[in-house]
């Protein structure tokens, strides 16, 4: 099957695809050179306010997915157990409980000190 574009012109793009993200960055790192300027991506200023919106959100999800994490870690590994042909045994299963409680527990205290 042919290619879309000769090897030529994609080596070309990829080019023009990596001078054009250094000059955005270098647009952030050097503010000071008002022709740089021209490739920096406009930013999106927020209050301390939003900014603590935003961080407290993201810790609640941060915290749901610990605990959801919590709840399918023994049954991913009971899945895996039984799904390789092998019998589950009790010292394994203890410590992918304990991680699992440990795991439960540190999102519920990600949920607490988020409030």
């Amino acid at each position: 099957m042919g290619a879309i574009l000769p090897d030529k012109l994609k080596a070309i793009l990829l080019g023009l695809l990596a001078i054009a993200f250094l000059l955005g960055w270098l647009a952030r790192a050097f503010p000071q050179i008002a022709w740089l300027q021209v490739f920096r991506l406009p930013g999106i200023k927020m209050s301390e306010e939003q900014r603590a919106r935003r961080r407290r959100s993201a810790n609640r999800l941060a915290a749901m997915e610990i605990i959801v994490a919590g709840l399918a870690l023994p049954l991913v590994y009971t899945v895996a157990t039984v799904m390789t042909f092998n019998e589950v045994k009790t010292t394994p299963m203890i410590i992918v409980n304990t991680c699992a409680v440990l795991c439960i527990v540190v999102g519920i205290w990600i949920f607490v000190r988020n409030r």
